[in-house]
């Protein structure tokens, strides 16, 4: 039975349960399947991963520290045995190879190098053991390309070359120099976004008093008629094409291999145009009555209220982060996927059209589907049966947990669920999506931004 386009929809109850069951077995099936796919191990890395690259960076600060005029400050000792390489890529300890020689630990180094993957783990293996033990012969310059590239192009890639020439007879000074400049500028980097960190936090705790001492009076919410039947078709019906876009747009490229350098708009736009047009069709609204629901009047309020729960959103998140994550079991970072990819990212159209649809596509999809749709409806519904202010609390709570739980990422659901909930707060002290969004897109447009610099 399809909605009628006029007015919200209703399903009937002897054929939409059953439909719904279905639904839910299907997604557990493959959310199952993607969940097993993710722990089950991995081909071996043609390169060190953004986790490695980052502690490359880290490491090399060190050695900054150590040529500047703060060499004077006492550093911990870095660690590089057997504990500080377990669950690391070959490459990644390859990496910690290069910084366990640079700091006189050549045993320590010795056992990293054997992890390196494939031909180019061969040629590092035999880069290394010239470079830093004076055996064997240098390898070919093609050879060491390969290596440079696997290691990440960062300061162990530079410092090996340095070490590679004065082998080879020549000055490795300049090398060397770029190699500390390469640090100097991470490091420089890394104490303005620290510092920015400190600031953005102490400003999203200001803002969170801000809001203790001036409740808002309570603003209107769209009203949507969909029965919770025809919600749950919506929101299952979405979220069943948010796990097929991914192979369905696989499909495609194998076909027109050109198509690759979008393929994660085209995925993002498949579940999107998807999703969106569920929620139209059940409410029996165009997409202008639509827009008309959730940004009503001025605008420029709700988007100056965004950038403080922006700040309110980075407090929040760093304070869970802090308190729940020593409590979690050890695993790759939330996204890691996601994140290695944006890292990856190769040619100008690719990485704007990714950027494009990681602040700004999936910002307005997501916060339509979770906080313009989903919100509203818990907050009328629950605040009915449980009364206004408990109702939209609880209503926020449910909301973020979706929006946590869609991800498929059991390690960052503490987090993303945190960030769903200051979100769905921001579209409930406006009442004007246009809040949620900016926020939404200039968290997900810093982190993606933040990859392409760091790594």
């Amino acid at each position: 039975m399809a909605p009628n386009p006029s007015q919200p929809w209703a399903p009937e109850r002897s054929w939409a349960d059953p439909f719904i069951a279905a639904l839910v077995l299907v997604i557990l099936l493959l959310a199952g399947s993607q969940l097993g796919r993710r722990a089950a191990p991995r081909p071996a890395e043609e390169q060190a991963t953004l986790e490695g690259r980052l502690q490359d960076m880290a490491l090399a600060a060190r050695q900054a520290i150590a040529h500047s005029s703060l060499r004077g400050w006492r550093l911990p000792p870095a660690d590089f045995g057997p504990a500080a390489a377990a669950r690391r890529s070959g490459w990644d300890q390859a990496l910690l190879a290069v910084h366990a020689a640079e700091s006189g630990d050549l045993d320590a180094g010795a056992a990293l190098i054997q992890a390196a993957p494939g031909a180019a783990g061969g040629a590092f293996r035999q880069t290394w053991t010239f470079c830093y033990r004076g055996l064997g012969a240098p390898p070919a310059p093609a050879e060491f390309q390969a290596v440079r590239q696997a290691l990440g192009a960062g300061y162990a890639a530079r410092i090996l070359e340095a070490r590679l020439r004065a082998r080879s007879g020549a000055d490795p000074g300049p090398l060397e120099a770029q190699a500390r400049d390469w640090a100097t500028r991470r490091l420089a980097t890394l104490a303005i976004l620290g510092l920015a960190g400190v600031l953005t936090a102490l400003a999203g705790l200001g803002f969170a008093l801000f809001l203790a001492v001036r409740p808002a009076a309570a603003v209107p919410l769209p009203h949507y008629g969909v029965s919770g039947r025809g919600l749950l078709i919506v929101m299952l019906g979405w979220f069943l094409a948010l796990m097929g876009a991914g192979p369905l747009v696989a499909g495609l490229v194998s076909l027109l291999p050109r198509l690759r350098a979008i393929y994660l708009p085209l995925v993002y736009g498949c579940h999107a145009l998807a999703g969106t047009t569920f929620i139209l069709m059940a409410e029996g609204v165009d997409l202008a009555t639509l827009r008309r629901r959730l940004a009503p009047g001025r605008h420029g309020r709700a988007l100056a209220a965004g950038l403080g729960f922006l700040a309110l959103a980075f407090a929040a998140v760093l304070a869970v982060a802090q308190v729940i994550g020593p409590l979690l079991p050890s695993g790759p970072p939330p996204q890691k996927e996601l994140l290695e990819n944006l890292a990856h990212l190769r040619g100008a159209w690719t990485v704007l059209a990714t950027f494009l649809t990681v602040a700004l596509l999936a910002p307005v999809f997501e916060e339509l589907m979770f906080r313009g749709f989903l919100l509203p409806w818990l907050v009328e519904r629950l605040g009915n049966r449980l009364g206004a202010p408990r109702g939209r609390r609880l209503a926020v709570a449910v909301a973020g947990l979706a929006f946590g739980a869609m991800h498929l990422q059991p390690l960052g659901l503490p987090t993303l669920a945190t960030l769903g909930i200051v979100l769905g707060f921001a579209f409930l002290r406006t009442g004007n999506l246009l809040s949620a969004i900016l926020v939404h897109g200039l968290w997900n447009g810093g982190v993606f931004l933040l990859m392409r610099a760091l790594a």
